[in-house]
């Protein structure tokens, strides 16, 4: 399936549904098992809280919430309200973009983000004659830092919250203020690397002060209401337990109270339903419980508790980058289905009361390991800029994909280290900073500049010395 998936030969929904027939005939003529083993697979069964099922409903109940939204313009409006705080300043614009991608991304999932975000950062570009490509690349790789802010920011944090019955509170503070922890590093190392990139002529501020953001506003009383029901579900999400409502009930009440208020042709709703996705993660829940059923599950449990031996740090560290690697060539949500359950056996088993730190690991790995590669959904990031006639090179975006992504994992690696050895972190630490500061001054200034200026102060001090 994944060979299928990587290759393009075959639509990922139907490589799964395939994969998935296959485990059907493995578990029935071989394992000697019932076809209720597959239901079980499929929406998950008493023992597990029928945890594929309350999965499948969130996922559908999100969808509806944020096509309404779509509809009423809602993102479109928010986005270009924030641009004209800019008023045209390049650094400026560059770190509201990057706000807007981060809340948006936690919302919506990373394909509709970049589809409501490219072409408007391509017509903003457009208005203040400048060139987009900064501004796409650095969108494009803040998506999925964005989509590990909170439980619904993506497929994967679904799938890992409902296994492991992590609250919305709980995985924000554990794996959402690490994002924004990363997300400012990530935005002054943009900054410094397109500084010179960013360049808005005077003539075209104007522009942007006359642009009416109203414009992109389909529907102002649907705006309104997609809103107040988003409040909403953050509200409830965070303050109602999920032993009194589970986080999937409260989406698709709130959905089914929007379709209602909103009017909009119910079947105009369902047509905006993702079915391919829906199909795929049938298909992905009987392969991956398939894996554990016949074992496989475990040994490579085993095989990464071995790996990380008996240190909760080289097992978290493990888990991350193993997880980050295996999303950037594979689509994340395959592997965090099947590394779900790897991890809940790694847990179970470990003597060092991990908690649920592992499953944050696996959060930050999966979601952002898609940006190693230009591969997923960064190919429609690609394929909007040139629609838009504003090409990105496969080549450009791997080089600041890649690098981005390491320094992205290596920071949290740092972090974790900080977490369990505080002195050896701390001086690791203290290395990179004046690292980063000698390679500044070096790349700003170049060696024999320095080599000057040193000599200069050196001078300066003997002679005070001398006096």
């Amino acid at each position: 399936m994944i060979i299928l998936i990587i290759t393009n030969k075959l639509n990922r929904a139907i490589a799964s549904l395939a994969g998935a027939v296959i485990v059907y005939f493995v578990l029935i003529f071989l394992e000697g098992l019932d076809f209720s083993i597959i239901v079980d697979l499929l929406f998950g069964s008493q023992q597990d809280g029928f945890v594929n099922l309350h999965s499948l409903i969130l996922i559908i109940g999100m969808m509806l919430i944020v096509a309404i939204s779509h509809e009423a313009g809602l993102f479109q409006f928010f986005a270009a309200r924030l641009i004209k705080l800019s008023k045209g300043k390049p650094i400026r614009l560059m770190i509201i973009l990057c706000v807007i991608t981060i809340i948006i991304s936690a919302i919506l999932n990373n394909i509709l983000t970049v589809i409501v975000l490219i072409p408007l950062t391509i017509t903003i570009s457009r208005m203040l004659n400048t060139d987009p490509s900064p501004y796409i690349l650095t969108e494009a790789v803040l998506v999925n830092i964005g989509g590990t802010l909170f439980p619904i920011s993506s497929i994967p944090n679904i799938l890992i919250t409902t296994y492991a019955e992590i609250s919305f509170l709980e995985f924000f503070l554990n794996v959402g203020l690490v994002s924004l922890m990363i997300f400012v590093p990530t935005i002054i190392f943009f900054i410094f690397l397109y500084k010179k990139e960013m360049v808005i002529p005077e003539e075209s501020k104007k522009v942007l002060e006359e642009f009416n953001v109203w414009n992109v506003v389909q529907n102002k009383k649907l705006l309104y209401y997609s809103l107040f029901s988003l409040l909403i579900l953050f509200v409830l999400m965070i303050t109602v337990p999920s032993t009194l409502i589970s986080m999937d009930m409260i989406a698709l009440t709130i959905a089914l109270i929007l379709i209602v208020l909103s009017r909009i042709e119910p079947k105009d709703l369902i047509s905006k339903i993702d079915f391919e996705l829906i199909l795929y993660l049938l298909g992905i829940f009987v392969i991956a419980g398939g894996l554990e059923i016949t074992g496989i599950v475990d040994l490579m449990g085993n095989l990464l508790s071995i790996i990380g031996g008996n240190d909760l740090f080289t097992q978290l560290i493990v888990i991350l980058w193993i997880s980050a690697y295996f999303s950037s060539n594979i689509d994340n949500i395959p592997i965090t289905k099947v590394l779900t359950p790897i991890i809940g056996d790694m847990v179970d088993n470990s003597l060092l009361a991990p908690g649920n730190r592992f499953y944050y690991s696996l959060a930050i790995g999966a979601n952002w390991g898609d940006n190693l590669t230009p591969l997923g959904d960064n190919i429609l990031v690609m394929n909007l800029a040139e629609q838009n006639k504003r090409p990105i090179t496969f080549k450009k975006f791997f080089k600041l994909g890649f690098t981005t992504t390491n320094l992205q994992l290596f920071i949290v690696s740092i972090y974790y280290l900080v977490v369990f050895y505080f002195f050896v972190g701390i001086i690791i630490l203290i290395i990179i900073a004046i690292s980063i500061l000698v390679l500044y001054f070096l790349i700003r200034y170049g060696p024999e500049s320095i080599k000057i200026k040193i000599n200069n102060i050196t001078s300066k001090f003997r002679n005070l010395i001398i006096k």
